[in-house]
Protein backbone atom coordinates (compact mmCIF):
# COMPACT_ATOMS: atom_id res chain seq x y z
CA UNK A 1 0.00 0.00 0.00
CA UNK A 2 1.26 3.47 -0.91
CA UNK A 3 1.19 5.96 1.95
CA UNK A 4 0.52 9.51 0.80
CA UNK A 5 1.28 12.65 2.74
CA UNK A 6 -0.17 16.10 2.28
CA UNK A 7 2.21 16.62 -0.63
CA UNK A 8 1.49 15.07 -4.01
CA UNK A 9 3.27 11.82 -4.80
CA UNK A 10 5.66 12.03 -7.77
CA UNK A 11 6.80 9.21 -10.09
CA UNK A 12 10.20 7.65 -9.47
CA UNK A 13 10.74 6.98 -13.18
CA UNK A 14 11.90 9.27 -15.96
CA UNK A 15 10.63 7.42 -19.03
CA UNK A 16 10.79 9.06 -22.46
CA UNK A 17 9.55 8.09 -25.90
CA UNK A 18 12.03 7.57 -28.73
CA UNK A 19 11.68 7.26 -32.49
CA UNK A 20 10.38 3.87 -33.65
CA UNK A 21 8.79 2.28 -36.64
CA UNK A 22 5.71 0.42 -35.46
CA UNK A 23 3.02 -1.77 -36.96
CA UNK A 24 -0.45 -2.06 -35.47
CA UNK A 25 -2.50 -4.94 -36.90
CA UNK A 26 -6.06 -6.13 -36.39
CA UNK A 27 -7.22 -9.62 -37.36
CA UNK A 28 -10.65 -9.10 -38.91
CA UNK A 29 -13.46 -11.26 -37.58
CA UNK A 30 -11.36 -12.56 -34.70
CA UNK A 31 -13.61 -11.15 -31.96
CA UNK A 32 -16.25 -13.77 -32.67
CA UNK A 33 -13.57 -16.46 -32.73
CA UNK A 34 -12.25 -15.38 -29.34
CA UNK A 35 -15.71 -15.27 -27.75
CA UNK A 36 -16.45 -18.79 -28.98
CA UNK A 37 -13.00 -20.31 -28.42
CA UNK A 38 -14.24 -22.95 -25.99
CA UNK A 39 -11.47 -25.42 -26.81
CA UNK A 40 -8.77 -22.68 -27.04
CA UNK A 41 -7.97 -23.66 -30.62
CA UNK A 42 -7.91 -20.05 -31.86
CA UNK A 43 -5.59 -19.02 -29.03
CA UNK A 44 -3.14 -21.73 -30.01
CA UNK A 45 -3.51 -21.01 -33.72
CA UNK A 46 -2.75 -17.34 -33.02
CA UNK A 47 0.44 -18.35 -31.23
CA UNK A 48 1.35 -20.62 -34.14
CA UNK A 49 0.75 -17.84 -36.70
CA UNK A 50 3.18 -15.59 -34.87
CA UNK A 51 5.88 -18.19 -34.31
CA UNK A 52 5.80 -19.31 -37.94
CA UNK A 53 5.76 -15.77 -39.31
CA UNK A 54 8.73 -14.67 -37.20
CA UNK A 55 10.71 -17.78 -38.15
CA UNK A 56 9.97 -17.22 -41.86
CA UNK A 57 11.09 -13.60 -41.54
CA UNK A 58 14.62 -14.80 -40.85
CA UNK A 59 14.80 -12.91 -37.58
CA UNK A 60 18.62 -13.00 -37.61
CA UNK A 61 18.99 -9.74 -39.54
CA UNK A 62 20.14 -7.91 -36.37
CA UNK A 63 22.64 -8.58 -33.60
CA UNK A 64 20.94 -10.08 -30.54
CA UNK A 65 20.58 -6.66 -28.91
CA UNK A 66 18.36 -5.50 -31.78
CA UNK A 67 14.96 -7.11 -31.28
CA UNK A 68 11.54 -6.59 -32.76
CA UNK A 69 9.19 -5.83 -29.88
CA UNK A 70 5.99 -7.84 -30.31
CA UNK A 71 2.85 -7.63 -28.20
CA UNK A 72 -0.40 -9.49 -28.87
CA UNK A 73 -3.53 -8.35 -27.08
CA UNK A 74 -6.77 -10.04 -28.03
CA UNK A 75 -7.00 -9.84 -31.84
CA UNK A 76 -4.47 -6.99 -32.16
CA UNK A 77 -0.77 -7.32 -32.87
CA UNK A 78 1.80 -4.62 -32.17
CA UNK A 79 5.37 -4.67 -33.50
CA UNK A 80 8.06 -2.03 -33.01
CA UNK A 81 11.72 -1.40 -33.78
CA UNK A 82 13.65 1.62 -32.50
CA UNK A 83 15.11 3.86 -35.20
CA UNK A 84 17.97 5.89 -33.80
CA UNK A 85 19.03 9.29 -35.14
CA UNK A 86 21.05 8.80 -38.34
CA UNK A 87 20.59 5.06 -37.88
CA UNK A 88 22.97 3.16 -40.19
CA UNK A 89 20.61 0.17 -40.08
CA UNK A 90 17.49 2.20 -40.80
CA UNK A 91 16.58 0.57 -44.11
CA UNK A 92 17.40 -2.93 -42.83
CA UNK A 93 15.22 -2.40 -39.79
CA UNK A 94 12.31 -1.14 -41.89
CA UNK A 95 12.73 -4.11 -44.23
CA UNK A 96 12.71 -6.48 -41.24
CA UNK A 97 9.44 -5.02 -40.00
CA UNK A 98 7.87 -5.11 -43.48
CA UNK A 99 8.97 -8.73 -43.90
CA UNK A 100 7.59 -9.76 -40.52
CA UNK A 101 4.23 -8.04 -41.07
CA UNK A 102 3.89 -9.52 -44.57
CA UNK A 103 4.70 -12.98 -43.26
CA UNK A 104 2.16 -12.63 -40.44
CA UNK A 105 -0.49 -11.61 -42.98
CA UNK A 106 0.38 -14.41 -45.41
CA UNK A 107 0.35 -16.92 -42.58
CA UNK A 108 -3.11 -16.01 -41.34
CA UNK A 109 -4.47 -15.75 -44.90
CA UNK A 110 -3.44 -19.37 -45.40
CA UNK A 111 -5.92 -20.17 -42.63
CA UNK A 112 -8.70 -17.98 -44.01
CA UNK A 113 -8.32 -14.72 -42.06
CA UNK A 114 -7.80 -11.13 -43.19
CA UNK A 115 -5.99 -8.25 -41.47
CA UNK A 116 -6.08 -4.49 -41.47
CA UNK A 117 -3.50 -2.14 -40.00
CA UNK A 118 -0.92 0.60 -40.31
CA UNK A 119 2.84 1.02 -40.20
CA UNK A 120 4.04 4.42 -38.98
CA UNK A 121 7.19 6.09 -37.72
CA UNK A 122 7.18 8.24 -34.61
CA UNK A 123 7.52 8.56 -30.87
CA UNK A 124 6.93 5.35 -28.90
CA UNK A 125 7.77 3.76 -25.55
CA UNK A 126 7.35 0.23 -24.23
CA UNK A 127 8.31 -1.87 -21.26
CA UNK A 128 6.81 -4.95 -19.62
CA UNK A 129 3.72 -2.98 -18.55
CA UNK A 130 3.19 -0.03 -20.90
CA UNK A 131 2.91 0.62 -24.62
CA UNK A 132 2.63 4.34 -25.22
CA UNK A 133 3.24 7.13 -27.70
CA UNK A 134 2.07 9.33 -30.54
CA UNK A 135 3.04 6.71 -33.12
CA UNK A 136 0.75 4.16 -31.51
CA UNK A 137 -2.14 6.64 -31.40
CA UNK A 138 -1.60 7.44 -35.10
CA UNK A 139 -1.38 3.77 -36.10
CA UNK A 140 -4.59 2.88 -34.24
CA UNK A 141 -6.38 5.83 -35.84
CA UNK A 142 -5.23 4.81 -39.33
CA UNK A 143 -6.25 1.20 -38.80
CA UNK A 144 -9.69 2.09 -37.49
CA UNK A 145 -10.59 5.13 -39.59
CA UNK A 146 -8.56 5.13 -42.81
CA UNK A 147 -7.50 1.60 -43.82
CA UNK A 148 -11.17 0.50 -44.19
CA UNK A 149 -10.33 -2.58 -46.27
CA UNK A 150 -7.90 -5.45 -45.49
CA UNK A 151 -4.71 -3.52 -46.21
CA UNK A 152 -1.72 -2.42 -44.15
CA UNK A 153 -1.21 1.31 -44.71
CA UNK A 154 2.41 2.52 -44.71
CA UNK A 155 3.24 6.02 -43.44
CA UNK A 156 7.02 6.08 -43.25
CA UNK A 157 9.75 7.18 -45.64
CA UNK A 158 11.64 4.43 -47.43
CA UNK A 159 14.18 4.58 -50.22
CA UNK A 160 13.05 4.24 -53.83
CA UNK A 161 14.20 0.63 -54.16
CA UNK A 162 12.27 -0.48 -51.09
CA UNK A 163 9.27 1.56 -52.17
CA UNK A 164 9.07 -0.32 -55.48
CA UNK A 165 9.65 -3.69 -53.81
CA UNK A 166 7.37 -3.44 -50.78
CA UNK A 167 4.66 -0.89 -51.50
CA UNK A 168 1.62 -0.53 -53.73
CA UNK A 169 -0.62 2.50 -54.26
CA UNK A 170 -4.37 2.15 -53.92
CA UNK A 171 -7.06 4.08 -55.83
CA UNK A 172 -7.31 6.60 -52.97
CA UNK A 173 -3.53 7.24 -53.33
CA UNK A 174 -2.76 5.52 -50.01
CA UNK A 175 0.36 3.35 -49.95
CA UNK A 176 -0.04 -0.15 -48.55
CA UNK A 177 2.26 -3.09 -47.91
CA UNK A 178 2.37 -5.59 -50.76
CA UNK A 179 2.15 -8.79 -48.73
CA UNK A 180 1.95 -11.02 -51.82
CA UNK A 181 5.48 -10.07 -52.85
CA UNK A 182 6.75 -12.29 -50.03
CA UNK A 183 4.39 -15.26 -50.16
CA UNK A 184 5.55 -18.83 -50.74
CA UNK A 185 5.24 -20.83 -53.93
CA UNK A 186 1.69 -22.06 -54.57
CA UNK A 187 0.28 -19.79 -51.85
CA UNK A 188 -1.68 -18.07 -54.60
CA UNK A 189 -3.72 -21.24 -55.11
CA UNK A 190 -4.56 -21.49 -51.41
CA UNK A 191 -5.30 -17.76 -51.18
CA UNK A 192 -7.71 -17.95 -54.12
CA UNK A 193 -9.58 -20.88 -52.57
CA UNK A 194 -9.77 -19.14 -49.20
CA UNK A 195 -11.01 -15.84 -50.61
CA UNK A 196 -13.78 -17.55 -52.58
CA UNK A 197 -14.76 -19.54 -49.48
CA UNK A 198 -14.92 -16.30 -47.49
CA UNK A 199 -17.21 -14.80 -50.12
CA UNK A 200 -19.56 -17.78 -49.90
CA UNK A 201 -19.61 -17.60 -46.12
CA UNK A 202 -20.21 -13.84 -45.87
CA UNK A 203 -22.21 -13.17 -49.05
CA UNK A 204 -25.12 -11.73 -47.05
CA UNK A 205 -22.98 -9.36 -44.96
CA UNK A 206 -22.39 -6.29 -47.09
CA UNK A 207 -19.59 -4.81 -44.92
CA UNK A 208 -17.56 -8.00 -44.89
CA UNK A 209 -18.27 -8.70 -48.56
CA UNK A 210 -16.83 -5.31 -49.60
CA UNK A 211 -13.60 -6.10 -47.74
CA UNK A 212 -13.24 -9.50 -49.38
CA UNK A 213 -13.97 -8.11 -52.85
CA UNK A 214 -11.24 -5.51 -52.37
CA UNK A 215 -8.86 -8.34 -51.50
CA UNK A 216 -9.83 -10.28 -54.64
CA UNK A 217 -9.04 -7.24 -56.80
CA UNK A 218 -5.68 -6.81 -55.08
CA UNK A 219 -5.04 -10.54 -55.57
CA UNK A 220 -5.73 -10.26 -59.30
CA UNK A 221 -3.67 -7.08 -59.69
CA UNK A 222 -0.60 -8.88 -58.38
CA UNK A 223 -0.85 -12.52 -59.41
CA UNK A 224 -1.73 -11.76 -63.04
CA UNK A 225 1.36 -9.59 -63.51
CA UNK A 226 3.29 -10.82 -66.55
CA UNK A 227 6.64 -10.72 -64.79
CA UNK A 228 5.35 -12.66 -61.80
CA UNK A 229 4.46 -15.87 -63.62
CA UNK A 230 4.39 -16.81 -67.27
CA UNK A 231 2.41 -20.02 -66.88
CA UNK A 232 -0.58 -21.00 -64.76
CA UNK A 233 -1.36 -17.49 -63.54
CA UNK A 234 -3.97 -17.52 -60.81
CA UNK A 235 -6.94 -15.21 -61.24
CA UNK A 236 -10.25 -14.91 -59.42
CA UNK A 237 -12.67 -14.51 -62.31
CA UNK A 238 -15.94 -12.60 -62.36
CA UNK A 239 -17.70 -15.91 -62.94
CA UNK A 240 -16.12 -17.44 -59.82
CA UNK A 241 -17.11 -14.41 -57.76
CA UNK A 242 -20.69 -14.58 -59.07
CA UNK A 243 -20.86 -18.30 -58.25
CA UNK A 244 -19.60 -17.66 -54.70
CA UNK A 245 -22.24 -14.96 -54.18
CA UNK A 246 -25.19 -17.10 -55.33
Amino acid sequence: MVTRTGSARFPSTDYKTTNHIIAYLDILGATNKICNDDDFSFLNHLNMFMEDAIEESGGGIFPHKEKIFIKIFSDNILLAIELKENDELREDKIAALFNTVANIYNEILRYGYLMRGAIVEGEFFHNDKIVYGKALVEAVHLEEKVANVPRILVKTKVNETYSRYYLMQDKDDELFLNIFHLCNAFDDVAFKINLLEMLKKHKNDEKIKIKILWMTKYFNSWFTKYEYRLLNQQKITDEEVAEALK
